[in-house]
């Protein structure tokens, strides 16, 4: 993970010009603290012990000034790191530079599960946060200079240790080779907060304690995703069907849904026969912008569009507001997850050929996926994404929409999808995400 490590000197300088800075901050709504969580089970409830009393805040404010006086290059680094963007940001990061490495992890989609945990676990420290009022060290110590600026919310639980540890515990169970590292990562978030001078141990301790439990629960339910699911062996035998060594995905249908009614909920009618569909591709003439549309978008996947919601959250000044932003962040990715299973649900419903099998004389631009065409999974994914950022960032719809046309029409340039099933795949998961969104925020 790259951090950028400046000289201890320049690293004083900056937390002195930082410290307590007297701009003008948005005002914090708690609102957040009504939202209903997803997925955590009514009949084992989240608790925290009670916030610690006057006496003992005087003690931990000690160990506040502590922490700053000892401050040295690497904990200022880790200090900034942590502290840019929403508490979600740097997490969603961590799991993309994951799956890159880990690629059999993927179907499983773990941010998904992640981002679960983190927006469960956020709405109860907001909860947490009115129950107990506690102020920042900063406020109750005005003479106490903070390496950042403090948040303007109450400070217990901490919600840079809540996020933490619900990230780290889930991301731990998916990668259990990583799973030290990732915890250690995580308390490394946790302590930083303290470090900086912004939150009190016993917040990053309450905090560190709800974000685990939050995650023990999204653990149990994501053992039972329907990953298990062995194939079982039936493989198409019709030769106008896609046909393939192995059909990659197909268990995929099985996976449980996170807010999609079924798997079949919005499954495609019947692909046509293609002939003018193969036809409209021999006939294609391939341009330079075209091979380089396809090959850009051959290795761009759903982490574009959460690079682009990040990026969005920093233009419109969302990133202070930690539960709007693991919000957008959550539907997001569960809105993937479940347009794939309703995308390989429709694969393998028909098996829809590719275009080198429908010609085996057609040699397409880069290589075809081991399954079924139709619909093109690009597509069906890039509109779900389109329709949920269209929501959250409605001034920005035009670009989205251009972004997600662009996916879809890659496909067909590079040979491997024909226009139908890019045309149904941008009406499917439009459809998908638009239904995930407006489901989600009416609960």
């Amino acid at each position: 993970m790259k951090r950028y490590i400046f000289s201890l000197a320049a690293c004083l300088i900056m937390a002195a010009a930082m410290a307590q800075t007297t701009s003008v901050v948005k005002p914090c709504n708690y609102e957040a603290a009504g939202w209903k969580t997803w997925l955590l089970d009514s009949t084992q409830p989240i608790t925290i012990a009670a916030a610690p009393n006057t006496t003992q805040s005087q003690a931990e404010l000690k160990l506040v000034k502590q922490r700053i006086h000892d401050l040295d290059e690497k904990k200022l680094a880790a200090i900034r790191y942590w502290d840019a963007g929403a508490p979600s940001y740097r997490w969603n990061q961590i799991v993309i530079d994951l799956l890159n490495q880990k690629f059999d992890v993927q179907l499983r989609m773990p941010a998904s599960w992640m981002n679960i945990a983190i927006y469960d676990a956020t709405i109860i420290a907001w909860r947490e946060k009115l129950k107990y009022k506690r102020q920042r060290p900063n406020i109750a110590d005005p003479s106490l200079k903070t390496v950042i600026n403090a948040p303007l919310t109450y400070a217990y639980p901490c919600e840079h240790s809540v996020t933490a540890a619900a990230a780290a515990y889930v991301l731990a169970y998916f990668f259990p080779a990583k799973a030290d590292s990732i915890i250690q990562m995580a308390h490394e978030a946790s302590q930083s907060r303290v470090d900086a001078g912004v939150q009190y141990p016993g917040d990053a301790e309450a905090g560190w304690d709800l974000g685990k439990q939050v995650a023990m629960q999204i653990i149990e339910k994501a053992k039972n995703d329907g990953s298990a699911k062995v194939w079982n062996g039936n493989m198409n035998t019709d030769p106008k069907k896609w046909t393939g060594k192995y059909p990659m995905g197909i268990t995929l249908a099985e996976f449980t849904p996170m807010v999609i009614q079924s798997h079949d909920q919005f499954r495609l009618p019947p692909p046509p026969d293609f002939a003018s569909d193969m036809k409209e591709m021999k006939d294609f003439k391939q341009t330079f912008h075209s091979a380089a549309q396809a090959y850009y978008w051959a290795t761009t996947g759903p982490e574009l569009w959460y690079d682009l919601a990040s990026k969005k959250m920093f233009e419109y000044r969302m990133m202070d507001d930690a539960p709007t932003a693991v919000r957008v962040y959550t539907v997001l990715n569960v809105a993937y997850h479940d347009a794939v299973i309703a995308i390989f649900d429709s694969k393998y419903t028909y098996w829809g050929i590719r275009p080198n099998q429908y010609d085996t004389a057609f040699k397409s631009l880069i290589d075809t996926p081991p399954f079924p065409g139709y619909p093109s999974g690009h597509a069906a994914g890039a509109a779900t994404s389109c329709a949920v950022m269209s929501y959250f960032f409605p001034g920005d719809a035009k670009q989205f929409q251009k972004l997600a046309q662009d996916c879809a029409d890659s496909r067909f340039y590079a040979g491997i999808h024909f226009k139908t099933d890019d045309e149904v795949g941008l009406k499917m998961g439009d459809a998908i995400g638009k239904y995930v969104v407006e489901t989600w925020m009416k609960k």
